[in-house]
């Protein structure tokens, strides 16, 4: 795992912002459920030739919005790039980006501890930007019972997983308030970039 401090200086941090308020006029952000029917607790959206997509029947992703029924937004190519320059200075030189979650976390969000593991290639690394207010980031091991350590995100900061940290277990403890200004209302906004297939 490797955890880029400050990656985004505020002028990039802003231009992604930018960039991100476009996706949702053609991919509108939406609370989605899990298969058990409980409601996450941040909003999301996606841009890219997948989205990821969560409710009632399980994790998957689709080349559709699942309210608009319309293909995602296109991936910015600021987004695209950033990708690929993380990626191949890992050694990754095929590293192709086909989907963008975009999820948006209140002050009061959070997401449980989960596996990425969607995705029918589990080689490519998983490439997270945080924008906004903190947030503590809580990673494990390849196995759900494995130690929990809690990293501090700022505004900026990149997470990548990658080789043998591909398939940790990681989700988000809280958001830590008033810790940006970045966000007109607060809470955080989480980029995560993946080759899908």
């Amino acid at each position: 795992m490797l955890h880029l401090k400050q990656y985004l200086n505020t002028s990039q941090q802003k231009r992604f912002l930018e960039l991100a308020r476009q996706i949702p006029l053609i991919s509108p952000l939406f609370q989605p459920v899990m298969p058990n029917g409980k409601q996450f607790n941040c909003q999301m959206t996606s841009c890219g030739d997948f989205g990821w997509i969560s409710d009632r029947n399980g994790y998957r992703y689709d080349r559709l919005h699942p309210f608009t029924h319309r293909p995602f937004a296109p991936m910015p190519k600021e987004f695209r790039d950033l990708a690929i320059k993380i990626a191949n200075s890992i050694g990754e030189f095929d590293y192709k980006p086909q989907s963008c979650l975009i999820n948006y976390y209140p002050i009061s969000g959070r997401l449980g501890i989960h596996q990425d593991n969607t995705e029918k290639n589990l080689l490519p690394a998983i490439i997270s930007i945080s924008l906004g207010d903190d947030a503590i980031f809580a990673i494990g091991g390849n196995k759900y019972s494995d130690r929990i350590h809690e990293i501090l995100l700022k505004s900026g900061d990149i997470i990548v997983l990658h080789g043998n940290s591909r398939l940790f277990f990681h989700g988000i403890k809280r958001i830590v308030p008033f810790t940006s200004n970045l966000l007109k209302n607060g809470g955080r906004l989480n980029f995560t970039i993946r080759q899908v297939i």
